[in-house]
Order: structure tokens, then sequence, then C-alpha cells
């Protein structure tokens, strides 16, 4: 007889094995495997068939063949890590266990993740999330290498075929100067008024502000004159309020506003951030990623999102 290939041998044939040996009697392993003791009977015959040997003792007392000591080792092991595996996948896709890491744009990081994230660990405790404030440039890497599950923040363009891009809601932009700034005191401003003004551009690499500065240009006939380039948010408030320049970003990040700036809406344009989810176009997210994607969709939008 030939020697059958492992692919031949089932789970059940092994676990009825071991079954055999840890008990020590078909009658027990049947009643352990819920099946019948003929039905247990078939699988060890089958096997020693395809193995071309004895694995059973069989008599009064059951004992086990040198070979079928080594398969029930080998079968032990096996189904252990099988068994460990099915459970852990069954425990992510009924979300008591899992890991996602989020790649956030800058203003949405601080402005809008830290209270979506609380509302997840209150309703998944299990599930550990992981934000990694990132650039636009950051952002988009760190999914494209795996780094990152999801990413958040401005609308990255569609330059990136490998990635898929969600619209989640649409932010006005704000202008934000210190109190004493004598735009401060009203509550909008049209475009124009931005023209000659300093300012601090603000993760300049997001795709956002190309759409920004051609509306500016082709409306108002406004072009900023950018005098600092910075990637934190933190770092442009702080220049802001040592006088150094103004800043356009969406109006949602005004929670984390100092209190001596202002947040002064533009109309003349309206000048809109989207923000959007990204991900692997062809990778399936995994069960706690699609669970926190669900809940960004309801729960992102800021409350004051879209007014002036």
């Amino acid at each position: 007889m030939t020697r059958a290939p492992a692919e031949e041998i089932s789970l059940q044939q092994l676990r009825a094995l071991a079954a055999v040996a840890e008990t020590g009697s078909f009658t027990l392993a049947a009643e352990a495997l819920q099946l019948t003791q003929p039905a247990i009977s078939h699988l060890i015959k089958r096997l020693e068939e395809e193995l071309a040997q004895p694995l059973v003792v069989r008599g009064r007392r059951i004992r086990m063949t040198n070979a079928g000591q080594m398969m029930v080792d080998t079968a032990v092991r096996a189904l252990r890590l099988i068994d460990d595996s099915v459970g852990a996948c069954r425990s992510q896709s009924q979300l008591r266990e899992g890991r996602i890491v989020l790649a956030v744009g800058h203003l949405t990081a601080g402005a809008l993740l830290p209270p979506l994230l609380g509302r997840f660990s209150q309703k998944h405790p299990t599930l550990a999330a992981t934000l990694l404030d990132s650039t636009a440039e950051q952002m988009i890497s760190r999914v494209l290498s795996q780094e990152a599950d999801l990413g958040f923040g401005s609308d990255i363009g569609q330059k990136h075929s490998e990635l898929a891009t969600e619209p989640l809601f649409t932010e006005r932009m704000a202008l934000f100067v210190r109190d004493d700034h004598p735009l401060a005191q009203h509550d909008s401003v049209e475009a124009r008024h931005l023209e000659g003004l300093p300012f601090i551009h603000v993760n300049p690499d997001a795709n956002v502000w190309r759409a920004v500065s051609r509306q500016l240009a082709s409306v108002a006939n406004v072009y900023p004159q950018v005098v600092h380039h910075v990637s934190m948010l933190s770092t442009a408030f702080g220049l802001i309020q040592a006088g150094a320049g103004v800043a356009l970003a969406p109006r949602y990040v005004e929670v984390l506003m100092p209190a001596n700036l202002r947040a002064v809406g533009v109309t003349r344009p309206v000048l809109e951030y989207p923000v959007v989810a990204i991900r692997l176009a062809k990778h399936p997210l995994s069960p706690a990623a699609m669970a926190f994607l669900a809940m960004a969709r309801q729960h992102m939008k800021p409350p004051r999102a879209g007014k002036s």
C-alpha cells in the first residue's frame, strides 16, 4: 500500500485517536466527542489503513503502538494549536479580542479622535486601539505599509489607486487669530480680507491645501503669504499666540484652541475641509477595524461641523 498524503488524514480522525489514547476506551472517546462507538472505531480503522499500520492495540486494555503514540503526540500538539487559532478568530469576529492601529492626521487626531476612542473603548472594552498621529504623507504611508489598519484625516485626492477613500463629513474652515488681531472681533470675514496676512501653514503636504489655494485664487484673487510651515497644530497655535501670524484650519479644532485665540468664519468663498477614512482597497479589514470604522461613520462628525 502506498503512503497516504497528509491531506487525506482528517482532523476528526486525529481527534478520535487522541480521545481513545486519553480515555483508554472507544466508548468513552465516543462520549467525549459526542459520536457513536462504531463511528470512533471506523475513524481509527480508516486512519490505520491510510497509514498502513496499526495504531491501537485492542483488547481489555487499550494501548497505543509506537506509531500510534507518535501520532497521538503530534495530534495533541496540532489540535491544540488549531483550537487556539480557531478560538482566537472567533473571539475576534465576536469582538471579544482584537487590536486596531489608526494613523490620523494631526488636526483630526487631537480634536476628533479622543472622544471617539473613549466611546469605542466603552462599547468594546476588550479591544485595543492605538493612535498614531501623523502628517498627511505619514498617514498614507502607514496605511499602505499595513502599519495602520485605517487612516483618518483630510481628503488625499485620487493619486493612490491602492487606497480606498470614504468621505465621512465636511467641515467649514476658519481663520485662527489672536484675540487682539483686527479681525478677531468679527464672526466671519470675506476671503478677500486674507490678502497680505502672514500665514502659518499647518501640515502643508495635505492635499486639501491645494484645493483651498485654488479657491482663494480663483474666487477672491487671494494668494496667501506663508511665513511658517508646521506639522503640529500646537506649534501653529503657539506661533499665533506669539503674534507670528494667522492660520486656516477646520473649525472643529476650536476645541483645542487656547483662550486668547479666536476662530473667525470665512465666506466668499466658504472654504471646506473634507474628512475621510482611508484603507487598503483590496485588503479586508479585521472585525475590530470594521467596528471602529462603523463607529466613525456614526459619531466622528462634531456637533458644530458645517456651521460658520
